[in-house]
């Protein structure tokens, strides 16, 4: 009877959605089309609620009205954690619709997730956690960094971000990602040896091969390299395993093998130190201004105001966007070095190629977006030209 009831609530809730199961008589690369396309205008409205939820935020005075009522009710040395974690939780309920639609019903309907509203929702609920227990105290530390050298804080903050950047690396394959996924062996003894013997020729020491059960998810495959020193471990999505080929799957774990043979996690996390210490010094240069056009609503006059949160968040935003383009054409780049490498040690174009394929099926990819959208949003060269890559090699 349980089972009954669950299924007849999920079966109701899907119908007040107007979700499908993704099946139809729609062509793949059409579908693939379409669904890009819709993950285009999701961003363009995320990105429009993001920077209008900033603007409406700073232009209302709520973040005085929020900190005046913590402060009658919180001691003073809680009153800037108790801020944070009010605004973040706000912030986070508003934009749950969007994030609903975007993350389970857009999904739903392509076929591409076959959770419950329940499984998504806790994972929802896990990840707002996870943000809460590392984004609070995060923005505590800041505020004091910028009350302690209101002069200096931008140096003493990037600076800070770096080690902190590298500790969450190593931490994350052992603390983070397992509140999401279940991570196992891989069952296949073949493949593990093939890969480990793989990684072993190309010099790279893999701690674990590791199994993720994905498709509690999504339908979609992935595989990646997590990780840094002995957390070090080489992650394959059950759904890459179930619908790739063992070739398939080694010309991908290759791929992902080169970011590490050239050490492309530490040169993101060099491009992610200059880009602290260049968007946290454009900040401080930014917010003189922006305090004097917007202190009437905010009630804060200086930088170490926690009152200004919503004032940073919508100046880090915009300096975010703008840089967008940049930092994707510099992944860009490491991507299709990855992929050269990838045939370069496999010698298996074929493979390469059927990967390429069964990856813009699985993940409905558009294998050959506007330009716009490559040059904007896209961090992989697009499926187009990672195959004519392949074929061109050897000639």
């Amino acid at each position: 009877m349980p089972d009954r009831k669950a299924r007849a609530w999920s079966t109701l809730l899907h119908g007040a959605l107007g979700l499908e199961d993704g099946s139809g008589d729609e062509g793949a690369s059409e579908r693939a089309v379409r669904y890009s396309r819709e993950r285009v205008r999701l961003w363009l409205a995320s990105t429009a609620w993001n920077l209008g939820f900033g603007v409406a935020a700073v232009s209302s005075g709520a973040p005085a009205r929020l900190y005046d009522a913590i402060e009658r009710r919180v001691p003073t040395r809680l009153q800037t954690p108790a801020f944070v974690l009010a605004w973040s939780g706000l912030e986070w309920a508003l934009g749950l619709p969007l994030a609903v639609y975007s993350g389970y019903v857009v999904e739903r309907r392509y076929g591409l997730t076959k959770q419950s509203p329940a499984g998504w929702a806790a994972d929802a609920v896990k990840g707002l956690a996870v943000a809460t227990v590392l984004g609070t105290p995060t923005l505590t530390g800041f505020y004091w960094i910028v009350r302690r050298w209101p002069d200096r804080w931008w140096i003493v903050a990037s600076v800070a971000a770096l080690p902190f950047t590298v500790l969450a690396a190593g931490l994350y394959p052992v603390l983070i990602a397992p509140i999401f996924n279940r991570f196992e062996p891989i069952e296949d003894a073949d493949l593990e040896r093939c890969i480990r013997e793989l990684a072993g020729r190309e010099g790279v020491r893999v701690s674990r091969v590791m199994r993720m059960d994905m498709s509690r998810q999504t339908t979609k495959a992935n595989a990646f390299f997590t990780g840094i020193g002995r957390t070090k471990r080489i992650v394959l999505g059950d759904t890459l395993l179930s619908s790739f080929t063992p070739e398939e799957v080694e010309v991908v774990v290759a791929h992902e093998l080169a970011h590490q043979v050239h050490r492309d996690n530490w040169k993101l996390v060099g491009m992610a130190a200059v880009a602290t210490f260049a968007g946290s010094y454009a900040l401080d240069r930014a917010f003189s201004l922006a305090t004097r056009l917007t202190s009437h609503r905010t009630g804060a006059r200086e930088l170490g105001d926690v009152r200004t949160l919503p004032l940073v968040s919508l100046i880090s935003s915009a300096f975010s966007l703008a840089g967008l383009p940049a930092v994707n054409a510099v992944v860009r780049a490491l991507e299709r070095s990855a992929d050269r490498y990838a045939l370069r040690v496999t010698r298996n174009p074929r493979a390469f190629i059927g990967a390429m394929r069964q990856l813009q099926r699985t993940n409905l990819v558009d294998p050959d977006p506007p330009a716009a959208v490559r040059y904007l949003l896209h961090s992989h060269p697009t499926i187009s030209e990672r195959i004519r890559l392949a074929e061109s090699y050897g000639k």
